[in-house]
């Protein structure tokens, strides 16, 4: 591919995310908001919806949910004509690879596996940091206000660094899970002693520290399994929650391990067996499914019918790149649609139920409800809010909100986004970043990673 080429591609794939995130100056945050007048959708059990309603913000946390609320030191938000929901709760992702999206053209040079591979030894911890905060940066302007944030390209101290400090910088909740990298052979353990060092000097705040295991593959290697163990082992011994990409033979492992728990968050478990399923949920592992990217690679449809027996899930998006948007209501619908289609049934599935699924009960697979996932006076001030006069939205009289979210919603209707009570998007505009300067390094960050690869890899024979 010619140099000219790929900027002119790398251009065109950068454009279609600046409408979404153009940015606003620096603005002095406020101690307090009073977000007044929004239709509500609270998941709060007791709370439930509220066709106009005022909600107080205050240090970071929700305080009071009302009519006429009051405050005269906060700063009010029109919420009227606007839906306000908890911000949403992207249970799986990868963000260091956010650049490269567009690369992966379903051929069998850019299959993304063998792409990713490729690509990914050629990154330096700047390119890191310029793709985490691209990601973590669509992500908020969609609405996503925390992140599970796999990071599997970890060659070094200095690439852990970056990340975290992508992640911090953007404004975004995130659980940065401490990875290997491909090229780390799976009977050599990751460097479990910085792994340590820095669990014990992982400062508190929006971004927190997690294990992405390997796991233990299928289960017959003894070396795979001895090291999987002390990994696992070490993550406990450090109090660090664990995410572990399952599917195939390696859900069989993992159910016959001994070795899950309330800590552990199995992402995909693709082909995942009822009894399967049954063991992670008395062992109180949770799932994160990722129904776009699954399809996208062709593991098959995600339906939810086919997880009943498990636990508590969450939706992931599993990174832009290969997701192609950081677009949890596109997860949502597709889900949905896939529960209908599947069983041929409009009312196979309650729109609520998905909903649920990236908010309040994502927070719960993570541990995380008593902080995040529902309007509930007490919790982190994570809200997003919808315009309801955008095309897509305006309906005439009252309908489900619920139903109107996972079959209308897209990004683009996300008019304000708040994290720990700090606006970072107002008006369809983020603010407190400089996006026209991350889009220049996103482009020069990938046209030297593709320039430092030589060109697209082999095709293994038999490929």
């Amino acid at each position: 591919m010619s140099l000219s080429f790929r900027q002119s591609l790398v251009a065109a794939v950068l454009s279609l995310a600046v409408s979404a995130v153009c940015s606003s100056p620096l603005q002095a945050q406020p101690r307090a908001l009073l977000i007044e007048g929004a239709q509500v959708i609270s998941l709060d059990p007791q709370l439930g919806d509220l066709p106009r309603a005022d909600v107080l913000l205050r240090d970071g946390r929700i305080v009071e949910v009302g009519a006429q609320l009051s405050d005269a030191e906060a700063q009010r938000i029109d919420g009227r004509g606007k839906l306000l929901l908890p911000g949403l709760v992207d249970t799986h992702t990868h963000l260091w690879l956010s650049a490269a999206r567009g690369q992966f053209r379903n051929t069998p040079q850019t299959d993304y596996f063998l792409l990713k591979k490729h690509l990914a030894r050629h990154y330096t911890a700047e390119d890191v940091r310029i793709g985490t905060a691209f990601g973590a940066l669509e992500s908020l302007a969609a609405g996503v206000t925390t992140s599970v944030v796999f990071f599997h390209n970890l060659r070094g101290p200095e690439y852990l660094q970056a990340s975290r400090q992508a992640l911090h910088d953007s404004g975004i909740r995130a659980r940065l899970l401490y990875g290997a990298h491909d090229d780390l052979p799976a009977d050599r353990t990751i460097d479990l002693e910085h792994l340590a060092r820095v669990a014990r000097d992982w400062p508190a705040g929006r971004v927190s520290l997690g294990l992405g295991w390997r796991g233990i593959g299928d289960g017959k290697d003894a070396k795979v399994l001895a090291v999987g163990r002390r990994e696992i082992e070490v993550a406990r011994q450090l109090g660090l929650p664990v995410s572990v990409h399952s599917g195939g033979a390696h859900n069989a492992a993992l159910a016959a391990s001994g070795l899950l728990g309330p800590d552990v968050q199995i992402v995909h478990a693709t082909g995942a067996t009822p009894e399967q399923l049954a063991v992670f949920r008395r062992a109180g592992a949770s799932l994160s499914l990722t129904p776009v990217t699954e399809q996208r690679v062709g593991y098959g449809l995600t339906q939810l019918s086919d997880y009943a027996a498990a636990g508590l899930i969450g939706l992931g998006i599993d990174g832009p790149a290969l997701a192609g948007s950081a677009d949890l209501f596109a997860n949502m619908r597709l889900l949905a649609l896939n529960e209908s289609g599947a069983r041929r049934a409009e009312t196979a599935v309650e729109p609520r139920r998905i909903l649920e699924l990236a908010t309040l009960e994502a927070a719960r697979s993570l541990g995380l409800q008593d902080e995040i996932g529902s309007i509930t006076p007490g919790k982190r001030a994570d809200l997003i809010l919808l315009d309801l006069d955008a095309l897509n939205l305006a309906r005439p009289g009252d309908t489900d909100p619920a139903a109107l979210l996972v079959y209308s919603a897209t990004p683009a209707n996300v008019d304000t986004v708040i994290v720990d009570g700090i606006v970072r998007k107002r008006d369809g505009r983020m603010l407190d970043l400089d996006v026209p300067r991350l889009l220049d390094e996103v482009r020069g960050s990938l046209e030297t990673i593709l320039e430092r690869a030589g060109g697209l890899p082999s095709v293994p024979d038999g490929s």
